[in-house]
């Protein structure tokens, strides 16, 4: 490929920026491409762009550096002479999948997993994730990790970064949002075993400093002290699940052990109502009726967007009752040393809270499931995300979105609903965060980020498995390239 000096490529892609077909302002800004493997171009595609529930054929999208500056019928857009082609061959270009809320480790890439998981992530689709708290002692590597990836420095999703509240005592809530939020977090995670007034006092702070909260429902605080002290988010479905249950709040308890109390409860009080078959989900809303549907109705007032995190319950149950095929998933080889050494010793996390319990699990997961069911029909913002990254649960960053896709189908989305909570409603989710609805469509002026399937997703979700191309912020990478990124025996 011959190259073209700087200035003419700049002149290109002002020429494709200039083309509107959505008649942007003139006053958007421009795009300056310097080298020709700045402008990659996909050409013969069939186009689901995710602004709605369709596919259109025979389109041409073009990229200049990170950027979408053109799209359009191939017979009729133009391609600069120097762009990289892609011909689609009639396969299905769509937006990248963000999982909404995910965790990093400092030993990422230490050794500690086999492989990356940016590079589980990136081979899955995955483009842009939410990390909702790194674990470990280094948690601002995460912030290191977010940047580079921002500035093209290493390969991996765009990401957003929370701060951790919640977990270890803080002695003044106040300074450690303030501190975190100076040092660049772009989002504040409240955790279950904050007390009311730590609460509220973090969410005023958050406020003041100009960062939305996102969290669990704290113990002490339940679901109508966060929609009244105004949280933003919730970051799972299964924070709900608290809200069937008697407890005591004011209970003084270390995190280990409202989790074992909770989960003795939640076993007693769900008892009466297990069948052979599971739980009788109807006989068990009519012992508190109307819950089920203040719960859903209360949120669908506030407009609160909640993190689906499905899969964690699924695999829970997966592990505790069908345990061969649990071990028999292909991508648990990408799952770290030290969970298998945990898992074999029995002191996996779920094999542990749960021992004794293991039906309560069940119920547990039929509750969500239920839960989601109800949300989407009542219209509330549900976001894909599925709590991977951490090591300590079996899931499998990348591989868990397709899982937890499959759940979204299997309880009343459609998949274009389904892959929208991953791509257009997460984007406009993130926006209140990072201010800019940037990715999540295929549209003119959107980050590049794509993904390049064979057959239609809105037909079934699992046609989004193992990608032809995925593009993240204008890098691409072919099937090639991902799976070599993965392959454990390089």
């Amino acid at each position: 490929m011959r190259e073209s000096s700087p200035i003419w490529m700049l002149l290109v892609c002002l020429v494709m920026m200039s083309w509107r077909p959505d008649n942007a302002d003139a006053d958007q800004a421009s795009v300056a491409c310097r080298t020709s493997e700045q402008i990659v171009a996909f050409t013969n595609v069939n186009l689901v762009p995710m602004t709605d529930d369709r596919v259109v054929a025979a389109q041409t999208v073009v990229i200049c550096g990170e950027t979408i500056v053109g799209v359009g019928q191939s017979s009729a857009l133009p391609v600069p002479s120097h762009a990289r082609i892609i011909d689609g061959q009639g396969a299905y270009l769509l937006p990248g999948l963000a999982d909404m809320h995910m965790h990093t480790r400092a030993d990422w890439l230490d050794g500690a997993w086999p492989v990356s998981p940016f590079d589980l992530y990136l081979a899955n689709g995955v483009t842009t994730v939410r990390n909702f708290g790194a674990a470990g002692p280094s948690p601002k590597q995460a912030l290191i990790w977010r940047d580079r990836i921002t500035r093209g420095e290493m390969s991996g999703p765009r990401m957003l970064v929370g701060a951790l509240l919640g977990i270890e005592p803080v002695k003044d809530v106040r300074s450690f949002v303030q501190m975190r939020a100076a040092e660049g977090y772009d989002f504040v995670k409240l955790y279950s075993f904050l007390a009311e007034q730590e609460f509220i006092q973090a969410v005023d702070a958050a406020n003041k400093a100009g960062k939305r909260t996102l969290g669990h429902i704290p113990f002490a605080v339940g679901l109508d002290g966060v929609l009244s002290g105004g949280m933003d988010e919730i970051a799972h479905i299964e924070e709900l699940d608290f809200e069937f249950l008697d407890f005591d709040r004011t209970s003084r308890l270390q995190p280990l052990e409202w989790f074992t109390y909770l989960i003795e409860i939640g076993a007693q009080q769900t008892a009466p109502f297990e069948t052979a078959d599971g739980l009788d989900l109807q006989r068990y809303e009519e012992t508190n009726p109307g819950r089920l549907a203040g719960i859903v109705d209360k949120l669908r007032t506030a407009d609160i967007p909640i993190s689906s995190t499905l899969v964690v319950g699924e695999t829970i149950v997966r592990k505790l009752f069908h345990r061969e095929e649990f071990l028999a998933r292909p991508e648990n080889q990408y799952l770290p040393a030290d969970y298998w050494a945990a898992f074999n010793n029995g002191q996996e996390k779920h094999l542990h809270l749960f021992k004794d319990h293991e039906r309560f699990a069940q119920s547990k997961y039929e509750t969500e499931t239920m839960l989601l069911r109800e949300l989407h029909t009542a219209g509330v913002p549900v976001i894909l995300a599925t709590d991977a990254g951490t090591g300590q649960m079996g899931i499998v960053p990348g591989f868990s979105i397709h899982d937890e896709l499959r759940i979204l189908t299997e309880n009343g989305f459609t998949p274009y609903e389904a892959i929208s909570a991953g791509t257009a409603v997460a984007s406009r989710v993130a926006a209140k965060i990072t201010g800019a609805d940037e990715f999540g469509t295929i549209e003119y002026g959107k980050r590049a980020d794509l993904l390049l399937v064979r057959s239609n997703p809105l037909a079934d979700v699992a046609n989004l498995k193992d990608p032809i191309v995925v593009m993240a912020a204008g890098r691409w990478y072919s099937r090639a390239q991902l799976r070599e990124m993965i392959d454990l025996r390089r």
